[in-house]
């Protein structure tokens, strides 16, 4: 019998993932930022001196997509690079107080969206959600 689309594992999570990313980018667009822009802010904020090579590896992203997403973010002056004495080539990245601010302005309705999607599951459920995926990537 051959397979439909609807019931590949490739269509079924990139459906998915499709209507997270809308539902969130929609939840955000209000405060002017992307989804893939908070995350970055957010990373920066959890981690110290993270550069873009470590955010790239992290979000399993092109350097050059991250580096168009921490330009924007530069532009609106939610972060500022940093250069590393002694290696011209290298930035660390920092959140700036405007940058702060705005993650605590998003942080509720973003915290409310994730609630969400934890409660259509349960505990056992995200476990094995989670090692699914863990798989397929």
């Amino acid at each position: 019998m051959k397979e439909t689309l609807n019931n590949t594992v490739g269509f079924r999570v990139a459906r998915v993932a499709n209507h997270i990313n809308q539902t969130i980018n929609t939840l955000l667009s209000e405060y002017g930022i992307a989804p893939e822009q908070r995350i970055l802010l957010e990373i920066l904020t959890s981690c110290e001196k993270v550069n873009q090579t470590t955010l790239a590896t992290l979000l399993n992203k092109s350097h050059t997509t991250i580096s168009r997403t921490l330009d924007s973010l530069e532009k609106k002056e939610l972060i500022v690079k940093k250069s590393v004495e002694g290696d011209k080539r290298a930035n660390v990245i920092a959140v700036t107080p405007q940058g702060q601010a705005l993650l605590e302005r998003t942080e509720a309705c973003v915290l409310a969206f994730r609630n969400t999607l934890a409660q259509k599951l349960t505990d056992e459920e995200r476990k094995m959600l989670f090692t699914l995926l863990d798989k397929l990537s």
